[in-house]
């Protein structure tokens, strides 16, 4: 989903705080949720609709509200139920609108749900729509679009990959499972201004959740009447501040404001395009040669430099690097062969001088920064490599020095930044006597297979916060999961997430996260964590407003404004 210039100690320390200090704004924001238990009500926060606020004065503006950002690849997806990676979201979370908008702070304010109500018990929520919100097509927003959007993606037939981040509400899993019926998900759309909502357990982030695409509604009958085609320009209905008006495949999209949305008098930016540049390098070019707004891949072969320039931001971010493995695929069916390359990997040399934007080496699946995280990290994995145990597990499971072990191929998405962190692992893991090869591909090519084929060996993963609770990121490897590329499953780890959810206190909850991530980090090893993100980007300085979440990146470009330069 802290980033800073990590050159001495002091800034690594203010780094680590800056991130703490997001996830406590985060948690607070749980705790207003909670706050409102027993009848509370949350209410709209800042300007009501309709009155414009701006953080600059009008003449400070320039009078072309146009902005260009690299999002490096095509999006898999611009449906709201189906998208699963950034590249998407950036665009899907303009266009559509879900009932609140996820903050920079981690707070929520009101979407599509003016105000909603939690019962005392914490299983009951209840969003009051505007009831006078429209899609683009001139219909009204109800109740009704958010309850079919959310059925679409816990039918099994619509094989959402997301769809398990809905199983915090009844009977939702049991339906998306195939043992119950989507009359038994309890979603109460009877009054097309309220949504009611009950869940199967106290859920403190419930509420910020709802900023996640995978909670938009859908236009049913527009989805219905073009089926796959449903998200072209000249079909696709939404209900954002945006509307999408071009679509040039694997080249550029275009979003331009849309007039009659009900707060379009506080949206700036009159439209913003999104190219598709998949090499850092030349994409930093036309950054610099003035084509491009913001450049958020930066190549790590020149990031000395790039740390220099006025344009170079770094933002918050909760978020694991990681490498997969298909536990399915010889020789890494074997725990011993997945522990000894996961110890093989130098994760400080890698931050240090590869990456070099201030990345923290990872060395368990919940990044420094997680509330509870002092309780449930590990140490078994290490900053620097531990060639000697690395060694040692590879002659248990009968490879003595790598003899006899199967040529492993590291798949990655295609990008530069990737491509260098693939090249020093492949380079790290010939001192335990392993042989790799690496393979790229382009980022919607690459999802499909990385999720479908069989032949997958290790490949690059990355899984940024939808929220603030470490839930979020062992979900991502619950057996069976739509995001659990690995083919890895557990029993005991799934029990933990209802165990989890019914914890007395946040301290049992945080235990019981501490067992699972042992799981994970020391006896199983599905995944190999490298580092813990940052954010740098290239921003202009006449860009405002422009602040990527630290939970699930996300930007809402109606808050964006482009001063006069």
């Amino acid at each position: 989903m802290s980033q800073d210039k990590r050159e001495d100690s002091i800034l690594k320390s203010l780094k680590r705080g800056w991130l703490a200090l997001v996830v406590v704004f985060a948690m607070i924001a749980l705790v207003g949720v909670l706050a409102s238990c027993g009848g509370g009500t949350t209410t709209t926060s800042g300007a009501p609709a309709g009155e414009t606020t701006t953080t600059a004065a009008e003449s400070d503006l320039a009078p072309e509200q146009v902005l260009t950002y690299n999002i490096s690849s095509e999006p898999p997806s611009l449906d709201p139920d189906l998208a699963t990676d950034t590249s998407s979201m950036k665009i899907i979370n303009s266009i559509f609108e879900g009932l609140v908008y996820l903050n920079a702070d981690g707070s929520v304010s009101p979407g599509a749900a003016e105000t909603w109500d939690v019962s005392a018990d914490g299983l009951d929520y209840t969003f009051n729509l505007r009831g006078t919100d429209k899609w683009t097509n001139g219909d009204t927003v109800t109740s009704a679009d958010f309850k079919a959007s959310w059925l679409r993606m816990l039918d099994p037939a619509t094989a959402a990959d997301y769809a398990y981040q809905l199983y915090f509400i009844k009977g939702a899993e049991d339906y998306n499972a195939g043992k119950g019926t989507a009359d038994a998900v309890a979603i109460d759309a009877t009054d097309p201004k309220v949504l009611k909502v009950t869940l199967k357990a106290p859920t403190p982030w419930f509420v910020q959740m709802m900023a996640l695409n995978m909670f938009f509604p859908i236009p049913s009958k527009t989805v219905e009447q073009f089926g796959e085609k449903w998200t072209e320009p000249a079909n696709i209905v939404t209900n954002g501040a945006y509307k999408l008006t071009a679509w040039t495949h694997d080249s550029d999209v275009t979003i331009e404001k849309w007039a009659d949305w009900r707060d379009a008098a506080n949206v700036t930016l009159t439209s913003v395009k999104f190219v598709m540049i998949n090499e850092d390098t030349t994409a930093v070019a036309a950054f610099e040669n003035g084509e491009l707004d913001i450049q958020p891949g930066l190549p790590v072969a020149d990031m000395d430099r790039l740390k220099t320039l006025p344009e170079y931001i770094v933002f918050p971010m909760l978020g694991t690097y990681m490498m997969g493995f298909n536990v399915e695929s010889k020789p890494l069916d074997n725990v011993d062969v997945r522990k000894a390359l996961a110890l093989a990997i130098d994760r400080q040399s890698i931050v240090d001088n590869v990456t070099k934007a201030g990345q923290i080496p990872a060395l368990g699946l919940i990044p420094e920064g997680m509330p509870g995280f002092d309780v449930i990290k590990k140490d078994f994995l290490k900053p620097t490599a531990q060639v000697d145990q690395a060694k040692q597990l590879l002659a248990t499971a009968g490879y003595p020095d790598g003899k006899g072990l199967p040529e492993i191929v590291i798949y990655y998405n295609t990008n530069e930044g990737h491509q260098a962190v693939a090249e020093a692992i492949q380079e790290q893991w010939k001192a335990i006597g392993v042989t790799a090869t690496l393979k790229n591909m382009e980022w919607k090519q690459y999802l499909e297979f990385i999720q479908n084929d069989p032949s997958v060996m290790v490949y690059r993963y990355g899984w940024v916060a939808d929220f603030a609770d470490a839930y979020n990121f062992f979900d991502v490897l619950r057996g069976g999961g739509g995001n659990n590329n690995t083919r890895w499953a557990n029993e005991t780890y799934d029990a933990s997430f209802d165990k989890a959810l019914n914890a007395a206190s946040e301290e049992e909850r945080f235990k019981i996260y501490s067992d699972m991530e042992d799981i994970l980090s020391v006896q199983d090893m599905p995944v190999a964590p490298v580092y813990w993100y940052t954010n740098p980007d290239l921003v202009k300085t006449y860009v405002m407003d422009y602040e990527p979440n630290a939970l699930g990146e996300t930007t809402y470009w109606k808050d964006v404004k482009i001063q006069k330069h």
